[in-house]
């Protein structure tokens, strides 16, 4: 099999189907979310961990996920997260430009409302071909 062959899911996770049937359940309890949610956080499987968390309002499995977009840089993952304190921005800009994640810490920069050091690192993107001209 080539292209659509099916991926075999883990013991105990649920695939895509039933996942988006788990979390449109209104009665979905948060303990249920928030074991999903480990689950897959121990598969590395960031997204879906914090879909779970979000549902089950789970603060502990939330701030896991934040602990690891600070560690990797991954800007993208935080801004999915939610509204974040401009400091953590900041923190999270010199993480990714540390880690030469240049794009994830421009992203940072602008949230954190460094615009003169966002607009110096888009310009040396776009030089490179990372982003497009405005």
């Amino acid at each position: 099999m080539h292209g659509g062959a099916k991926k075999n899911m883990p013991p105990g996770l649920p695939g895509c189907l039933k996942k988006r049937r788990l979390l449109n359940d209104k009665e979905l309890r948060p303990e249920v979310c928030r074991e999903f949610g480990e689950k897959f956080l121990a598969q590395g499987w960031w997204d879906d961990a914090m879909e779970f968390f979000r549902k089950g309002d789970c603060q502990e499995g939330l701030e896991k996920i934040k602990a690891y977009c600070l560690e990797s840089g991954d800007a993208y993952l935080l801004a999915r997260l939610g509204k974040q304190e401009p400091e953590l921005w900041r923190e999270m800009a010199d993480r990714a430009l540390r880690s030469g994640k240049r794009f994830f810490a421009w992203r940072a920069l602008k949230q954190a409302g460094r615009h003169e050091e966002a607009e110096i690192l888009a310009h040396e993107l776009r030089e490179e071909g990372w982003l497009s001209s405005p």
